[in-house]
């Protein structure tokens, strides 16, 4: 169990007021501090956000919607599941950024300086040993690199991290929860000066192949690949993973994903969906020129089992892990019959957060992670 400071739970109750009251009950403690909050899309929002609001008072509580939720039982769809942290662990501060389809660099690193000023009234100056950044942000904005951009430059070295919001697998509307309502076309920033030890971490179990090929024609504001090769994007990436195009499904595209090398390392770049025109639509933004490397797969449950192995022996066993899983990855672990595994091992590691769109680490917006902070019950070695 973790200490009384630190608390879990979900709720998978058929209706918003009884999700949001039984959610209140498992989260609720003496100098409630910060409440992180990830729900289905499937909740009457309209509902649940007033009801959350009016039970969780003057606390500082932030959320999303999820492609998916990651609750102390694991995986699971349709519910609404959360942490929160007493005075005592932490001290937290959060800032709504509205209009993010139309954001300009200096609204990010004003929000970021709001929230310095608001902890230094409070007597604290955050620091990177002891303070995180966390970022969720409408996951249908595709604005994720230009709001990661301004925020960070405001920030650094102060690690920053985050998850894009979903909408199940219907890429329709996401949202981000926020004083009572839940806000389209925003991005929620949380800053939390915290007294545990922690570690922020990237883990993706691809590794790059020689097989390569190059953006030739792509939007990228729109995230979209028109030619690969100078070919019809779409047809392309089919034929060279050997597949007919029409059979290009999430599935298969979770099944060949695509990295790019920036800095030294290899990052996965997911592909959503088809077009109609023979396009590709990808979860970041990729430019013409752009260098594409096929990726081949690690056993996605020996690399997960790694991971926590390693992160015991340096921090002990978890309090808390805020886990940003690519919904690829829950895809890719159903397709292959070993979800029900994956989950027990997050339900053993406290592992609380969602299936995104979109991870985000540092100034990177990325794909096909498992992206988060690990507190640990022990020193760091």
């Amino acid at each position: 169990m973790p200490p009384s400071g630190i608390r879990h739970a979900y709720s998978t109750a058929p209706t918003a007021s009884e999700a949001a009251r039984e959610i209140h009950a498992g989260l609720a403690q003496a100098d409630l501090e910060l409440v992180v909050l990830f729900c289905s899309r499937g909740f009457d929002l309209e509902a649940l956000g007033p009801e959350l609001g009016q039970l969780f008072g003057d606390a500082t509580v932030v959320g999303c919607t999820t492609a998916g939720e990651i609750t102390p039982v694991g995986y699971l769809e349709g519910s609404i599941t959360g942490f929160s942290l007493s005075a005592d662990e932490c001290e937290a501060v959060a800032q709504l950024i509205p209009a993010i389809s139309s954001l300009q660099i200096p609204q990010g690193t004003a929000a970021a300086d709001a929230l310095i000023r608001r902890l230094a009234e409070r007597g604290s100056t955050p620091e990177p040993p002891d303070t995180f950044a966390l970022l969720l942000i409408d996951g249908m904005c595709a604005t994720e690199e230009l709001v990661l951009s301004a925020i960070h430059r405001r920030l650094d070295p102060i690690p920053l991290l985050g998850g894009s919001a979903g909408d199940g697998m219907r890429f329709e509307r996401t949202f981000v929860y926020w004083q009572g309502r839940f806000h389209p076309d925003a991005a929620l920033l949380t800053l939390v000066k915290i007294r545990r030890p922690f570690r922020v971490f990237r883990r993706q179990h691809f590794f790059a192949t020689d097989t390569r090929m190059v953006v030739t024609g792509a939007d990228p504001a729109r995230r979209v690949v028109t030619e690969i090769n100078a070919e019809p994007a779409g047809p392309e990436y089919a034929r060279i993973i050997g597949l007919d195009y029409r059979a290009l499904t999430p599935m298969m595209f979770a099944g060949h994903p695509v990295m790019v090398k920036v800095g030294g390392d290899y990052y996965i770049r997911s592909i959503q969906k088809t077009n109609e025109d023979g396009s590709l639509t990808f979860y970041c933004a990729i430019d013409e020129g752009v260098v594409l490397t096929l990726a081949r797969h690690e056993d996605i449950i020996e690399n997960l089992r790694s991971f926590f192995a390693d992160m015991r022996a340096r921090m002990g066993k978890p309090l808390l892990v805020i886990g940003f899983d690519c919904v690829l990855r829950s895809v890719e672990a159903e397709s292959r019959q070993v979800k029900h595994v994956a989950s027990r091992i997050l339900a053993e590691n406290n592992v609380i957060g969602f299936s995104t769109y979109g991870e985000q680490l540092a100034a990177m917006h990325v794909n096909y992670t498992f992206t988060g902070l690990l507190i640990g019950s022990g020193t760091e070695t």
